[in-house]
Order: structure tokens, then C-alpha cells, then sequence
């Protein structure tokens, strides 16, 4: 053979390829092993997928990377995802006529038993603008770790009070109970695990001047999930748990364990107490659940009548709110159905409604487009999102105070997401940052003009 450049590489290959395989021989015994799990594993695959059918559009529940269903006319086309170099379309999904759409309210119009309840109601109807200061609050969340931290606490007091800001999120319940709560069940389970004086935090919160809200972990509970398997949501073909993670907020245990450390938590002088996850999974099979959007909300709704009578019996005035998923502004009845937020139901029994409006948690190239929105990205999602909410709730819209995102961003966005906020006809919004990170923030208050009806 002529020698050639081609030739020599092409017999450098097959000689390399021979080596290899002898090197790798594998004795026949292992190759019969080796073609038996060449032939189960895939079969094995293909079972557990077959048994998961998590429906399309309903992906992980995690905070800060949710992505759900977008009305048709937020969803561009393929040029459009391109020019903006978006990879990630999600699920094309839309109501009918791509509107949002609220079922009437005379479904809900049966008048609760309750006489704390009822009270609540009398004085909504009477409330003045001028008392309705939970909404128009400006603050930041800390984790319990940096609440107990004195040092991490009293950087943050002095941050607000230079920008300010009027109020602090701090964690109370999660997995545990973070506070002094002598609250029963909890003790009995090993659950309270304090990680500083709440009396103490609220009076430091108070002598600045700043509102105090208690952040509330409702249906996301492992520990009473394992401890209590009796609160798990249920698997209807089973009859057990669908998971140890998430708990029915209307199983009586549930509804126990959390009305004993709310009467403590009320009495500890918080201005708030925000309920979050108080919602149902997305990352189960929803026939397991068995349940309609409606029944679910039937569930939640269990919860905060009975936090709201709590709040009336103890004569305290803590204001209640929760948060919800942003996507709801968007396409209400297709997400409400795997969530059961039924955010107008719920607004008569909560002073607060808090979207969490991260543009991080919008998949790029399905919601914005920058030729046809002539803003930023980060101040059209957060806009679009109240608007959406603002439809949803009528009336009731000036109860809302979103969660806006405060990580992954710099000054500038931070100001896009606030003026949005403005914008909107809303004056108050928390800022979320996991890490507790928030220079961008503080960086931005003293660049943005607060509108004077907002101060």
C-alpha cells in the first residue's frame, strides 16, 4: 500500500481499536450478566416512568425555579426564543380565549359559623386607606440562623433604617418550630428548636420603627409528615401517604399541631404572620391526589379559618397574609388546578396576598419578548404578574404586596422590579435572597424614588 497520510491514520485507528478491545475482553460469565442488564434496566426505566405520569406543565415546586403554564399570547414563536437566545420554552398552555378567567364568586358565598371570623368581616367593611398599612410595607427576609445571629441581625436593622425600608421577614416555622413555643404536640414530638427570643427580635424590630412578619411554613412539614403520618396527603389508590414531605392542611392532627403554636406566635407581638407553602404539590401525580382544584382550596381554606379565628379569639390585630405563585397572574385556571390557590376565596380571610414575582422563575423566550416590550425583563414580569393579580382580586387588590427577587441581581434590577411594583399602583414588596445577600437592594433604595403616597 502507497503511503499516505489517510492510510496511515485510518491503520493507526484499527490497531488502537484492536488494543482497546482485548484490553476490555470481559470473560464470557460477565458478558452473560452484562447482556441481562442491558435487557431489565431499560425495562425498569421504562416502569418507573410509567408509574410517575407527572402531567405536562406541572414541574418541581422548588422557590426559585418554578415554570409553569404561560397564556398562548405570552408564548413567542421559534424566531422570537432565538433572538433573544432562549433555550428553555416552556408547555404551551392558555384558557379559553387566553383571558383569565374566576369562578364565581357565589360558589364561595356560604357564610362561615365563626364568630371571630365574623368580627374580621365587620371591621374589613369599615376599614379606612389609612389603616391598611400591612401592604405598603418595604423589607427583606432573613433565615432563623441569621434572626439569631446578633451580629448578622443588628447589620441588617442598620441597613433598613439608612434605606428606608420599613420591615423585616424572619423564619418561625419550617421544618421546626424556631421560637420558645409552648405549644403540646410540638414539645411531644421534639419539634421546638428555638434559635432566638421572638419577644426580643419584635422589640428590637418595633424600637426602629420597623414591622415584624413571621414567615410560616403550612403544608411543607417532613417532620410532622414522619412523625404524624396519619397529616400526609393521601394517595387514593393506595390508601397511604403519597410522601413524607407534604402534610393535608385540613387533617385534624394537622389543624391541632398548628393552631397550639399560632396561639403562642400571636401573643408574641408580630405585626404579621405570613403563611408560606400553604399550597398543594406539583411534583406528585395529581390523579394520586385525587382531588379538583376546588377541593383543594376547600382544604387550605380549612387552615385559615381556623388561623383567622385564632387571630380574633386572642384580640391581638396580627395581620395575616400569604404567598402564592406568581404564574397565577397569568393563567389562573390552568394552575390553579395542581395548586388550589384560589387567591380571590382566600383574600377574605388574609390581610396580605403575596406574589412571588421572580423573573428567574419565568423560562426565557415564553413570557417577555424585548420587540414587543419596550422595558426591561426584569420590571415587565413583576408588572405583568400584578396586573394579573389586580384582575384576579378586584377589590381586594390592595391587599397585595409581592415577594420580588433578590438574588442573582444587581442595583439596576433591583430598581426595574420596585418601579414595576409602583407602576402597578402598589407601594409595599418583601425582598427574597435565600443567602441573605441584599447590597443590591439596599444599593437601589437610595436610587428610587419612593411615590409620596407611599411614604
Amino acid at each position: 500500500m502507497l503511503y499516505s497520510a489517510e492510510n496511515t491514520i485510518d491503520e493507526y485507528r484499527k490497531n488502537l481499536h484492536q488494543r482497546l478491545v482485548a484490553e476490555s475482553n470481559l470473560s464470557s460469565r460477565y458478558q452473560i450478566h452484562l447482556r441481562r442488564m442491558l435487557v431489565v434496566f431499560p425495562c425498569i426505566a421504562f416502569g418507573v416512568l410509567l408509574s410517575l405520569q407527572v402531567p405536562k406543565g406541572l414541574p418541581s415546586s422548588a422557590p426559585e425555579g418554578l415554570r409553569m403554564a404561560a397564556p398562548k399570547q405570552e408564548t413567542q414563536n421559534v424566531e422570537q426564543v432565538r433572538s433573544t437566545g432562549a433555550v428553555q420554552p416552556v408547555q404551551d398552555q392558555k384558557s379559553q380565549n387566553g383571558k383569565l378567567q374566576i369562578k364565581p364568586e357565589a360558589a364561595y358565598a356560604e357564610e362561615p359559623p365563626i364568630p371571630g371570623y365574623q368580627a374580621y368581616m365587620q371591621r374589613q367593611a369599615h376599614m379606612s386607606d389609612t389603616e391598611k398599612k400591612p401592604a405598603v410595607q418595604r423589607g427583606i427576609y432573613l433565615t432563623a440562623n441569621s434572626t439569631g445571629n446578633d451580629e448578622k441581625l443588628l447589620w441588617e436593622f442598620a441597613n433598613l433604617e439608612k434605606s428606608k425600608s420599613t420591615a423585616l421577614v424572619f423564619d418561625v416555622k419550617g421544618t421546626y418550630v424556631y421560637f420558645h413555643a409552648s405549644a403540646p404536640l410540638a414539645e411531644e414530638l421534639g419539634l421546638v428548636r428555638p434559635a432566638y427570643d421572638i419577644p426580643k427580635i419584635v422589640q428590637m424590630a418595633h424600637e426602629r420603627g420597623l414591622y415584624a412578619i413571621a414567615r410560616y411554613i403550612v403544608s411543607k412539614d417532613p417532620s410532622l409528615a414522619v412523625l404524624k403520618p396519619e397529616t400526609q396527603i393521601q394517595n387514593i389508590y393506595t390508601g397511604t401517604g403519597i410522601g413524607e414531605v407534604w402534610v393535608d392542611t385540613s387533617n385534624q392532627t394537622t389543624l391541632a399541631y398548628n393552631e397550639q403554636i399560632l396561639r403562642d406566635l400571636v401573643t408574641s407581638g408580630v405585626d404579621e404572620i405570613n403563611f408560606d407553602y400553604i399550597r398543594y404539590p406539583t411534583e406528585y401525580n395529581q390523579s394520586a391526589i385525587g382531588l379538583t382544584g376546588d377541593e383543594k382550596a376547600d382544604h387550605i381554606e380549612a387552615f385559615l379559618r381556623m388561623a383567622r379565628n385564632i387571630v380574633e379569639e386572642q384580640g391581638a390585630g396580627t395581620k395575616l397574609g400569604l404567598s402564592t405563585f406568581a404564574i397565577l397572574g397569568w393563567n389562573f385556571p390552568i394552575n390553579f388546578e395542581p395548586l388550589g390557590q384560589d387567591i380571590a376565596r382566600f383574600a377574605q380571610f388574609v390581610d396580605v396576598i403575596s406574589p412571588m414575582a421572580y423573573p428567574a422563575t419565568f423560562a426565557e423566550g415564553s413570557y417577555y419578548n424585548p420587540k414587543r416590550d419596550p422595558v426591561s425583563r426584569n420590571y415587565y414580569l413583576v408588572y405583568r404578574t400584578l396586573q394579573g393579580y389586580r384582575e384576579l382580586l378586584g377589590e381586594d387588590a390592595w391587599k397585595l404586596r409581592p415577594w420580588i427577587q433578590g438574588y442573582y441581581v444587581d442595583a439596576t434590577d433591583m430598581i426595574d422590579q420596585m418601579q414595576a411594583v409602583y407602576d402597578a399602583g402598589l407601594c409595599g414588596f418583601t425582598v427574597w435572597n435565600a443567602r441573605n445577600n441584599y447590597d443590591p437592594f439596599y444599593k437601589a433604595m437610595t436610587r428610587v424614588e419612593i411615590p409620596e403616597n407611599c411614604l
